[in-house]
Parts: C-alpha cells; sequence; structure tokens
C-alpha cells in the first residue's frame, strides 16, 4: 500500500464513509463535514443521471468505470442493474472493489482490470463498451494514449463521460494547485478524436467548497493530532524519530507546501474548472 492509498484508507476511517470524492453543494447550501456525506450522494447521483441518459437497455449495454477506486459506484450501479466492469491500477483497491461488489455480481457483471488504463487488455473483451466514465480520475491518465485506446474500446456511438477538473489556461500567477489536465489542450484532443460534446457542463461553484472543508479538516483536526504525535515521539524515541524526520524531510516539505494557506476555495476557482462533458461520435 502507497501513501496515496494509506491517505485513502485513514480518510475513509477517519470520516466513516464509503468512498473519498468531492461533495456537490447546492449554491445557497454551506459546506460542512456534518452535510458532506449527503452532497458526496449528490455528487454521484449528479453523475448517475447522464449515465442513465445514454443507457437505454442495461441487459444489453456494457459500462466502464476509469479509475473505479474501491468499487462505491461500481455497487450502485450494479444494484440498479447495470452492467458494468471497473478499472484501478492498485492491488490494494482492486481486491478491495471485487469483495465489495462479488455479492452483486452475476455472469460476466462487475469484473475489476488491475491496470492502468494505457495498459487495457483490449484482446480480454468480448463485447464493446458503450459508456465509459472518468470520476475523478480522468486527471490520471494520459490522454491521447485514452482516447485511442478508447477508439478500439468503445461501440460505434460509445459515450464518454468526464466528471472532473481541469486547468484553466492563460491564468496569471503560479497555481498552489496540481492536477488536471490543460482544457485547451483537451478541447483540441477531442476535436482531432472527432467527438461530439453532447454536454459540457461547469459546475466549479458546486465542488469548491470542498476545498474549505480540506483546510479544515487540516488545520482543525490533522495538524493537531500531527503536533502532539511530534511531542510524544521526541519524549520517548528522541533520536530515532530525529533520523526519521530527517530522511522524510523532503516528502513532509511537499506536503506542507501541498497543504499551504493558499490551497483554498478562491484559488480552485481561479485555476481550476470542475466539468461534466460528455462526448459521442
Amino acid at each position: 500500500m502507497d501513501s496515496k492509498e494509506f491517505g485513502l484508507v485513514a480518510a475513509q476511517q477517519l470520516f466513516q464513509i464509503e468512498d473519498i470524492h468531492y461533495g456537490y453543494w447546492d449554491k445557497s447550501e454551506t459546506a460542512s463535514l456534518n452535510n458532506w456525506k449527503i452532497a458526496q450522494e449528490r455528487h454521484t447521483n449528479f453523475l448517475f443521471q447522464y449515465i442513465d441518459k445514454f443507457i437505454e437497455d442495461k441487459n444489453q449495454s456494457k459500462v466502464l468505470d476509469i479509475g473505479c477506486g474501491v468499487g462505491a459506484n461500481l455497487k450502485k450501479l450494479l444494484q440498479k442493474g447495470f452492467n458494468v466492469d471497473g478499472l484501478v491500477p492498485s492491488p490494494w483497491m482492486s481486491k478491495y472493489a471485487s469483495e465489495i461488489i462479488s455479492k452483486y455480481k452475476t455472469c460476466d457483471r462487475g469484473k475489476i482490470y488491475e491496470c492502468k488504463f494505457e495498459d487495457f487488455p483490449i484482446q480480454e473483451i468480448d463485447q464493446k463498451y458503450n459508456l465509459v466514465f472518468f470520476s475523478e480520475s480522468f486527471q490520471y491518465v494520459n490522454m491521447e494514449s485514452t482516447f485511442n485506446i478508447l477508439e478500439t474500446l468503445l461501440d460505434k456511438h460509445g459515450v464518454i463521460i468526464i466528471f472532473d477538473f481541469f486547468k484553466k489556461d492563460n491564468i496569471q500567477g503560479a497555481s498552489p494547485l496540481g492536477g488536471g489536465h490543460s482544457l485547451n489542450h483537451f478541447f483540441k484532443m477531442i476535436k482531432n478524436f472527432n467527438y461530439d460534446i453532447k454536454y459540457d457542463l461547469d459546475v466549479t461553484d458546486n465542488l469548491s467548497p470542498n476545498l474549505k472543508l480540506v483546510n479544515e479538516v487540516i488545520v482543525k483536526r490533522l495538524i493537531p493530532f500531527s503536533n502532539t504525535f511530534d511531542k510524544f515521539m521526541y519524549t520517548r524515541h528522541k533520536n530515532i524519530y530525529r533520523i526519521i524526520k530527517w530522511l522524510l524531510r523532503n516528502k513532509i516539505k511537499k506536503i506542507k507546501f501541498k497543504y499551504s494557506n493558499d490551497r483554498n476555495e478562491e484559488n480552485f476557482k481561479k485555476f481550476k474548472s470542475y466539468r461534466l462533458i460528455v462526448l459521442q461520435k
């Protein structure tokens, strides 16, 4: 289990939630940890309504969740009667996703591909997918490789749904927030691959309050805990702990930079654009 996976496990156990993803907030709503689960459910439902729009026959159609994580969306879609597979490169997440959906699995439904999407074993599929979707996973794939694979993976009139954030282009100043593909580059890419844009919804205002919650968790919960842990370790294992902190100094510096005060809702709106985009040939 790498550090990113460990962070997901810790967050799931700390907040007692099934999956880690952004919440979707109504503009009149005040974001808080108390209603985060409700906002996450709203995020999922917002995505699912567009899956429903393009899948007329759940039994005959086939769906692929690219970057399925621990399988929360897979389980919900299987419960709704969809024929859906998942893909995730993490062995731990793959195992967890397989276990969590096993009781809903019938025939070839709910298969998990343990690989990066760039390494998808196309030769293993016996039916092309009618719809594929990325829920906060598109930012991690190589765009050109991804669209090349989708050319052979998708049905003739197959649909791609992307629910993720992108980097805005030509914004003055350096962004304190990493992640996301260039929005301009993305639109050039889909033009080159001859996709029509069926929907392009900018929901940045509905997703940006999550940055407020991240800071609230770090400042009010994790930093006080880490300070207490520091004091305890220095008291009990001073010399060993100093060596450990020195060995991890670059990673600690990176974390401190990543979760600086500039990583906030205002800068998210300035530098990022969170969108739901539906593409079809």
